[in-house]
C-alpha cells in the first residue's frame, strides 16, 4: 500500500514539474467576468532617448503578448505600455498617443492599428497587466493572430516604430536582452491543438 502511494506521489510530482516546464513564462488569471487572460511573464522593453532634455531620462515602450479566452473563444493581442521618465508638459513637450504600431520582421514592415487596451478587453477587468519598471501612462493594444505572434517571437525585434494620426513617427530600440516569446507562444500553440475557436482579425 505504501509503495503504491509513493509511486502515485512521485508520478504526480513529476507531472507537475513537466507542466511547469511546458508552460514556462506563462502567467494566467481568471477575472470576475469569466475571461481567462494569459500573458508572458515579462514584456519586451524598448526605449527612446531624448538627450536634448536629459542624458538619463527616456521614453519607454513595453510590448507583451496576450491571449484572452472567453469560453473557448480565443483572441490574441500585442499589449503596448507607454511610459516616460521625462517631465513631459514641463521640461519636454507632451506626445500624442500613437494610433499605429510598425514591426519590422525579416525586413518587411507589419502595420498594426492601436486602440486603448480597455476597448480591446471589453468585458474583462482592467487590472494592471504587466509589471514594468516605469509606471505606464498609456496602455494600448493591437489585435493579432497566433500566427503573427509566432512570427514576432522568431524575430529579434531590435526596434519598433509608432505613428500618430498626423503621421509623426517615433522609433524605439530594444532596451533589454530577453530571449523573447518563443516559450510563451509555443505554450499557446500547444493549447490550441484542443478544440477551440479563434476569431479572425478584422481588417
Amino acid at each position: 500500500m505504501r509503495a503504491a502511494v509513493l509511486v502515485t506521489t512521485i508520478a504526480l510530482a513529476a507531472s507537475a514539474v513537466l507542466g511547469c516546464a511546458h508552460d514556462a513564462g506563462v502567467v494566467e488569471r481568471l477575472d470576475s467576468h469569466g475571461v481567462t487572460i494569459t500573458r508572458d511573464d515579462a514584456p519586451l522593453v524598448f526605449a527612446r532617448t531624448e538627450s536634448r532634455y536629459s542624458r538619463s531620462a527616456r521614453d519607454y515602450l513595453y510590448l507583451g503578448p496576450v491571449e484572452t479566452n472567453r469560453q473557448g473563444i480565443r483572441d490574441y493581442y500585442l499589449w503596448v505600455g507607454i511610459a516616460t521618465t521625462l517631465d513631459r508638459g514641463f521640461i519636454a513637450p507632451t506626445v500624442e498617443i500613437p494610433q499605429m504600431l510598425y514591426l519590422n520582421v525579416h525586413g518587411e514592415p507589419i502595420e498594426l492599428p492601436l486602440r486603448p487596451w480597455g476597448e480591446m478587453l471589453r468585458d474583462g477587468e482592467l487590472a494592471p497587466l504587466y509589471e514594468t519598471a516605469v509606471d505606464i501612462g498609456t496602455a494600448l493594444a493591437a489585435r493579432v493572430t497566433l500566427q503573427q505572434l509566432e512570427l514576432f517571437a522568431a524575430d529579434p525585434l531590435v526596434s519598433i516604430t509608432t505613428a500618430t494620426t498626423d503621421g509623426e513617427t517615433r522609433e524605439y530600440f530594444r532596451w533589454d536582452e530577453r530571449q523573447g516569446w518563443l516559450d510563451f507562444v509555443a505554450a499557446l500553440a500547444s493549447r490550441t491543438s484542443a478544440p477551440a475557436t479563434s476569431r479572425a482579425v478584422s481588417r
